[in-house]
């Protein structure tokens, strides 16, 4: 028996193992690529990366991977002591007694000829053991293990897993393009801290009706195994969603310094062009036309507007030209005050995003203390 015990471990570590390797490959060169293109498809996103049906489509993909990743591993998983005895969770001491004596007897050596049952028998008897005193099955309801009196374990392993998850979602979505997926992490990490302290500690089984024969370690581990692609997700969305606005403002600006120079290379070629050839300006052009003249002489211009001044030639043959010049001007004056209106948009469109952020959180927390209220009231 002991040999075979020990047969069984190294066969279920070589599984845990394997397990890893295999959700390595997934995430890496399967989900991640899988991701990407729904993301950044042209096809997907009718020409705008990140769009709500790339976003979408993603967020599909990655539900259905953890849907099916949950149901490989609780059809793969050996059964515990519950799914051995037929009984739920929450079962009394009297019914898992019954349940034994039922069960004991259709695999007992005496009563059959299966070679499989002296292996079905033996479990049978460890899982027993192991659930007929109440203080020994909450214990193995709540942390696992082969005894049942691992409390101090499973709180530690609790501890460790939360402290390094904490450390790399932070790590791993440095920068402003990963603000997103920090708060989406961060969000799901506290979440499933709650849960698992509602859980473990509280002994509030909230999935004791869909799950009614998986222990509540079981259950946890899963959500565990889950906030990985959970992270890896949230990542790459954020980075492909992220617009910078400082960018983008700055992208603005230089546009504007472009067309301010053009405006004064033609204004600088105007001047020059009316002074050959002697044509009356009208007053109300004169002075804008002059000062913008001096001003991109004064800035070492004279080179540029030579080339200018063959195209601008035929445009000031009439004394109309500076009033075009005039109404360019003011066009381009109005460009500058509305793309700084936008600017501004943008800003306070950020600074009201980090507000909501601290505002879903302190919410988050009130409804939390709320709940917890009435739950220890009750």
């Amino acid at each position: 028996f002991s040999a075979r015990s020990q047969t069984m471990g190294a066969t279920s570590e070589d599984e845990g193992s394997t397990g890893d390797a295999l959700d390595i490959v997934l995430y890496l060169f399967v989900l991640g690529p899988a991701v990407e293109w729904c993301l950044k498809s042209p096809r997907v996103n009718r020409g705008r990366p990140g769009s709500w049906r790339g976003v979408s489509l993603a967020v599909l993909l990655l539900a259905l991977v953890a849907a099916g990743k949950m149901a490989w591993e609780s059809g793969t998983r050996e059964p515990n002591h519950f799914e051995t005895l037929g009984v739920r969770v929450d079962a009394g001491t009297a019914e898992i007694k019954r349940a034994y004596k039922t069960e004991s007897l259709k695999y007992h050596p005496d009563k059959t000829d299966d070679p499989a049952a002296p292996a079905i028998f033996m479990r049978m008897q460890r899982a027993y053991e192991t659930l007929k005193d109440p203080s020994s099955r909450d214990a193995y309801n709540r942390f696992g293990g082969k005894s049942g009196d691992d409390e101090s374990g499973g709180m530690t392993g609790a501890a460790m897993f939360y402290a390094i998850w904490l450390v790399l979602g932070y790590l791993l979505t440095m920068g402003r393009a990963s603000e997103d997926a920090r708060t989406w992490a961060f969000s799901g990490l506290l979440a499933l801290a709650v849960v698992e302290y509602q859980t473990r500690v509280l002994k509030y089984d909230y999935l004791a009706m869909v799950l009614p024969h998986t222990t509540v370690h079981e259950k946890l581990e899963l959500l565990h195994r889950l906030f990985p692609p959970f992270l890896h997700g949230s990542r790459m969305i954020s980075q492909v969603v992220f617009r910078d606005i400082g960018v983008y403002n700055k992208m603005l600006v230089e546009q504007m310094h472009v067309k301010v120079d053009e405006l004064g290379k033609l204004a600088y070629a105007t001047q020059r062009e009316i002074a050959k050839q002697g044509i009356a300006r009208p007053s109300g052009v004169a002075a804008p036309l002059a000062a913008a003249a001096d001003g991109f002489a004064k800035l070492g211009g004279e080179k540029a507007a030579d080339a200018a001044v063959g195209a601008a030639a035929p445009s000031v043959a009439r004394a109309s030209s500076g009033a075009a010049v005039a109404g360019a001007g003011a066009e381009s004056a109005a460009d500058q005050e509305a793309a700084a209106k936008q600017a501004a948009a943008r800003e306070a469109a950020a600074a009201s995003q980090q507000n909501n952020r601290m505002t879903n959180l302190i919410l988050f927390f009130l409804v939390y203390a709320g709940f917890k209220y009435v739950m220890d009231k009750d």
